[in-house]
């Protein structure tokens, strides 16, 4: 892993599926403001694995929340496809999200009364171009296992079925959110396999939050957080497989 002498804007031109301009979070509690985010600028490329790490507190999961349209800055811009994310209405941010973007939690999130196909079948109904439910569960490993409801699953299984259920949008954009951080390693090494195989076939642009850095070894690049601000950013020129990860 090697430091980028120079930002983003220095870089050879290469396609963006997302932009973040000059980008400030801040939420009043009370009589008090706290500034999450601070003039955040950085690019996620197309087809590209980007890990975001940084301690408890470092505004990870805010900036998700940012790109996943979840929220909205205080100040700024985050761009996809020429459309100010920042300017959209709430319905637009649900379109956005029910077309443009999947979702993997750290605890799954799964509909406890629903079978693992039925919690796929769901995500798949709210995109327009859906792959097969069915095939996805297969790809993550759970064929046999697709009548069980949640309760019935192993917590490896349940990410497995969280993963195909984010992966069956067929979205642009994966967001994973500390997608290791309820499993044991063994299991943990399988999530992030998969994770990396619907990059490698399918071209998916996914985004790891973790605060675990050991984990950036298998992105493309890293972007390091402390207080609100992007400290360094990294490019793995030979990115490690999950298998040799240690951490």
């Amino acid at each position: 892993m090697s430091d980028e002498e120079q930002s983003d804007e220095n870089e050879p031109a290469r396609s963006a599926a997302l932009r973040v301009r000059d980008v400030n979070r801040t939420f009043t509690m009370g009589e008090v403001k706290v500034e999450v985010l601070k003039d955040l600028s950085f690019d996620v490329y197309d087809g590209e694995v980007l890990a975001m790490v940084g301690p408890s507190g470092s505004g990870k999961s805010t900036i998700l929340n940012l790109i996943g349209g979840l929220d909205q800055p205080t100040a700024g811009q985050v761009w996809f496809e020429d459309h100010d994310l920042a300017k959209y209405s709430s319905s637009q941010l649900t379109r956005y999200r029910r077309k443009h973007v999947g979702f993997v939690f750290q605890f799954y999130n799964l509909v406890p009364n629903l079978t693992a196909l039925e919690n796929v079948l769901a995500a798949a109904q709210l995109a327009d171009k859906p792959l097969d439910a069915e095939e996805m569960l297969a790809k993550v490993g759970l064929a046999d296992r697709m009548d069980h409801f949640p309760s019935q699953l192993s917590g490896g299984e349940q990410q497995r079925v969280a993963i195909a259920r984010a992966v069956v949008k067929n979205p642009k954009l994966l967001l994973c959110d500390e997608p290791t951080g309820a499993l044991d390693f063994t299991t943990g090494i399988s999530a992030l396999e998969l994770l990396l195989e619907f990059n490698r076939d399918l071209g998916t642009t996914i985004l790891i939050i973790t605060h675990n850095t050991a984990l950036a070894e298998v992105a493309h690049r890293v972007i390091h957080l402390r207080s609100g601000e992007i400290v360094s950013t990294q490019t793995n020129e030979h990115p490690l497989p999950p298998s040799e990860v240690v951490w």
